[in-house]
């Protein structure tokens, strides 16, 4: 819900009608005028000469084709508005409370205390003499699709045709029971709000739609896209009716006031609502939220975790929920379910780890709750923020007094300062990287646990002097980790630190978790909102190659129940597999599904020029194409107009005529030129939502500048011949020199051109190749991958991945120095240049690792490498003395079954490491062991 009164730019609080105008704008008539919204700020017009509306009091607004606005109110006062144009009409006896344009275009008014006039089209924009219809002061008028006119009086329903008027008579309703208001369904039956309650008419018998409703004052009722009927009334606010189910919506659960005047959907689906005290909004936000009201334990949520199917343990302060098509229930009936609930964590039996902020660790299964890990039992806390089981089935507890390690025999190990490099005993997160390790969050740093079951620590404080580590986000090769100073990433090929906070923009530093929604971005949450920035542009900034990040916010006005999210515990948000994003908040959970943003955010705008002004003057851009001569200052206002997240549409403009390219405006709705020359020109604008598309580009406005007198071609030819004549005969002599000078000129320019395009092509190699072998670097080779990957994708079966590693290379460099250690490389490089030909490509990877893209089935891939294995074998090397063996290893993937380019390669990884682990010297196919 959102509410906008009279503080908020209204010219009075009382809306008395809505509607929606073909180019996008929509209206609200008030007791002050009528204003006009584009989504920012509303813009008033009233009683003037321009407008010819006779008095401010406005009651009726109607939209009709070819972008009018009929607008009608006080005194009679009723006037046609049409793009920039206004067209004051022949005013009617009393107060006009509805106009209705029939389907033949004729005029229909409703007037207070007298009547329904009629008014025949005879021309465009003119109206034939008015005739009376019906004489009992009208409120409202509706056709149905049949061509009949029902009319909402004083003293009835009426219904006109063209053999007059007919009162209908309502059942067990007095005869002259006062009718506000009717309208049409989508069945073409008749709604009808009374002064005792709602009814429907389908051309035979009328029925109540809300008997609840049948003793109070209805004073509006109209039905949406989806069949739901509004019903406005006098006193009880708005109340919602579907299939025969009422809702209300009053001045206690946020409507402006209990007085409903008003009701209109736009075309984005919003649902606006006119009361005595304001204006009324309700939208389908991007988030939805999901709190105690639905059936939460608890509104303060700490952790959320994926269960099998779209369902979501959810841990709160007060006890452990199950979440499943926006309900809640209790997760166990068992009372150990009804505890502060910190962490959560999937096991491989199907069970999950649920950790308790006072009890140790429980294990949740089928509703059950069963207690396993405490302090009785040789936890160092039974407070536990983090929880993993990982590859190998040992169970990771991290405790705010150090972590313990669980066997699969049931032994236990603790960790913590005293006997490790542990930074710190309070863990916040938990999380194993493809390679096995176990990396460790805590309030004082980062840890991983490595295969030799040693303790290392990563220094983050480099970056801004981070030190808390709320949570980790881990793909092939970067660990990402949400901290108190930006998301940092973790480069584990070059053990680099970099990262994305503040010094790229970011307006916070602390964020919580960081997850991916598979669709190109990084959702980060924090206690200030849901921060979403691009995951490309994110590596941009970490590895150096931009200084800025683009960003997007989300809050409660997105819909979510707080803009508190919650951390310290793991995991506080997850990125689902139907394609959810879960947030834990201090108001229960905040759900997102970034496909229908991405939807919304491919929505068409509708783009208006608000203004034109020329010169201090105010055009009408419809009309006034001709500028004149001597212009020196043009200045456009325009404006997309959506009214669900408008303070995120980003712009830009073109000047056909004198601009080449486009600009880009940001937020910003205003184009300003200044000394333009004579010419003809047009004005395009383009909108799109942050990370959408752009809308098609529209000439909004097209207009021509006049040439001054000196600038009219005529007299620019004449004053050049005269011209001409005055200096020929200097130039003749100075001709030659000229020329000479010139071909001097033409030489340099060249000659730097030349320098300038060589300087270019260097440094091109150089970004993309290894300095020391020169092979193609692992830049180039991942841009090479990417491309052959998607131009591959309908036959993936024909692409391998190898990864090739120089055996006992530590060795090398140990025994025979780092120099010598180089020069095997080299070796190495200079047989893959010679071995390998287009279309596979090789590169160096980095240390002594190679990596290979090989075109073909997976067979012919294995026996490809086995030869370059056997030839390398072979190589010799004279620093080595022969008191070592070239020897390599090589893993092997193929394509086939990959979703991504980081799938593929991450196979061969695990295809290298098990050859590293089964003797080395041998090729060895991913296929071979992974099941």
């Amino acid at each position: 819900m959102e509410v906008w009164t009279s503080h908020d730019g209204l010219p009075h609080n009382s809306v008395n009608a809505i509607a929606q105008t073909g180019d996008g704008y929509l209206w609200f008539a008030t007791w002050e005028g009528v204003a006009r919204y584009n989504g920012l700020s509303f813009e008033l017009f009233s009683r003037d000469s321009k407008t010819g509306i006779a008095d401010a009091g406005i009651r009726a607004l109607v939209a009709d084709k070819n972008n009018r606005l009929w607008i009608g109110g006080a005194r009679g006062g009723l006037t046609l508005r049409q793009d920039y144009s206004w067209y004051p009409q022949k005013q009617a006896t009393s107060l006009i409370n509805h106009v209705l344009i029939d389907h033949e275009s004729n005029l229909w008014l409703a007037v207070e205390g007298e009547g329904v006039f009629f008014r025949p089209l005879v021309g465009d924009n003119e109206y034939g003499p008015e005739q009376k219809v019906l004489d009992v002061g009208t409120y409202r008028l509706v056709q149905s699709n049949q061509g009949a006119i029902y009319a909402a009086t004083k003293s009835g329903v009426y219904k006109i045709n063209e053999s007059g008027s007919e009162k209908l008579a309502i059942p067990n309703l007095p005869e002259n029971t006062r009718i506000y208001y009717v309208a049409m369904d989508h069945l073409d039956q008749l709604l009808i709000a009374s002064a005792q309650g709602a009814w429907r008419y389908d051309g035979g018998q009328f029925s109540s739609i809300a008997a609840e409703l049948n003793h109070s004052t209805v004073t509006l009722i109209e039905e949406d896209d989806e069949g739901t009927l509004w019903l406005g009334t006098l006193d009880k606010g708005l109340a919602r009716v579907d299939y025969r189910q009422i809702d209300y919506i009053d001045a206690d659960s946020g409507l402006p006031n209990n007085r409903v005047l008003s009701w209109f959907q736009d075309v984005e689906g919003s649902i606006w609502v006119g009361t005595n005290g304001g204006l009324l909004r309700l939208r389908t936000a991007p988030f939805n939220s999901v709190s105690r009201s639905e059936g939460l334990l608890g509104d303060f949520t700490r952790t959320v975790l994926q269960v099998p199917g779209e369902r979501f343990l959810v841990g709160t302060s007060e006890g452990l929920s199950l979440l499943e098509d926006g309900k809640a229930f209790l997760a166990s009936g068992d009372r150990s379910a009804r505890q502060s609930i910190l962490s959560l964590a999937n096991m491989q039996s199907g069970s999950v780890l649920v950790g308790t902020q006072r009890s140790g660790v429980y294990v949740w299964r089928a509703g059950e709750m069963t207690a396993s890990y405490n302090m009785e039992n040789g936890l160092p806390s039974n407070e536990v923020r983090a929880l993993l089981e990982d590859s190998k089935g040992r169970i990771w507890v991290g405790t705010v007094d150090g972590l313990v390690v669980i066997e699969s025999d049931g032994s236990l190990k603790q960790i913590n300062q005293e006997n490790s490099n542990l930074p710190d005993d309070y863990i916040m997160a938990l999380m194993e990287d493809h390679r096995g390790r176990i990396w460790i969050g805590t309030a004082q740093g980062v840890a991983f646990y490595d295969r030799r079951d040693r303790i290392l620590t990563v220094d983050i404080s480099a970056y801004e002097g981070a030190q808390y580590v709320f949570g980790f986000y881990i793909e092939p090769g970067f660990i990402w980790m949400a901290t108190d100073r930006g998301l940092l990433r973790y480069d584990a090929m070059e053990n680099q630190l970099s990262g994305v906070g503040k010094p790229a923009g970011l307006p916070i530093d602390k964020f919580f978790q960081v997850i991916y929604d598979h669709m190109g971005s990084f959702w980060l949450s924090s206690n200030r909102g849901i921060w979403k920035i691009g995951y490309v542009d994110a590596h941009r900034v970490a590895s150096g190659e931009r200084k800025t990040i683009n960003f997007e916010h989300f809050g409660e006005e997105d819909g979510m129940g707080s803009s508190q999210a919650n951390g310290g515990s793991s995991p506080a948000a997850v990125s689902s597999r139907g394609g959810s994003l879960v947030f834990a908040t201090a108001n229960g959970v905040s759900f997102i599904r970034p496909t229908a943003l991405k939807q919304l955010y491919q929505y068409r705008l509708p783009i208006v020029i608000e203004d034109v002004d020329v010169d201090g003057r105010s055009i009408n851009p419809k009309v006034d194409k001709v500028l004149g001569s001597g212009v020196s200052r043009i200045r456009i206002n325009f404006a997309g107009l959506s009214y669900i997240m408008p303070q995120r549409l980003q712009y830009q403009t073109k000047l056909i005529g004198f601009e080449e390219e486009w600009l880009y405006h940001g937020s910003q709705t205003v184009a300003e030129y200044t000394n333009l020359p004579p010419g003809h020109y047009e004005f395009l604008v383009s909108v799109r939502y942050p990370y959408g598309d752009w809308n098609e580009a529209k000439t909004p406005f097209q207009f021509e500048i006049e040439p001054l007198l000196w600038q009219r071609k005529d007299m620019q030819l004449m004053a050049l011949l005269a011209f001409i004549l005055c200096i020929g005969s200097l130039m003749y002599w100075r001709v030659h020199s000229l020329k000479s000078r010139q071909r001097e000129l033409a030489e340099q320019i060249r000659i730097q051109t030349q320098a300038l395009r060589d300087q270019s092509e260097r440094y091109e190699r150089l970004a993309k190749e290894d300095a020391l072998t020169g092979l193609f670097n692992r830049r180039a080779f991942d841009e090479r991958v990417r491309r052959d990957f998607i131009m591959s994708f309908q036959s993936l079966r024909r692409l391998n991945m190898a990864i090739i590693d120089i055996d006992h290379f530590k060795q090398v460099n140990d025994r025979f120095s780092h120099l010598v250690g180089d020069e095997v490389i080299q070796l190495v490089a200079d047989y893959l240049k010679q071995a390998v030909s287009s279309p596979n490509i090789v590169a160096r990877w980095g240390g002594e690792e190679f990596t290979l893209l090989i075109h073909g089935d997976q067979l012919e891939a294995e026996e490809y490498c086995e030869q370059l294995r056997k030839g390398l074998s072979e190589l010799e090397c004279a620093a080595l003395e022969d008191q070592f063996q070239l020897t390599v290893s090589i893993g092997l993937s193929n394509a086939l079954g990959c979703p991504d380019y980081q799938t593929l390669l991450k196979r061969a990884d695990h295809a290298l490491y098990e050859a590293k682990e089964t003797g080395r010297n041998r090729v060895v196919s991913y296929q071979e062991f992974r099941h």
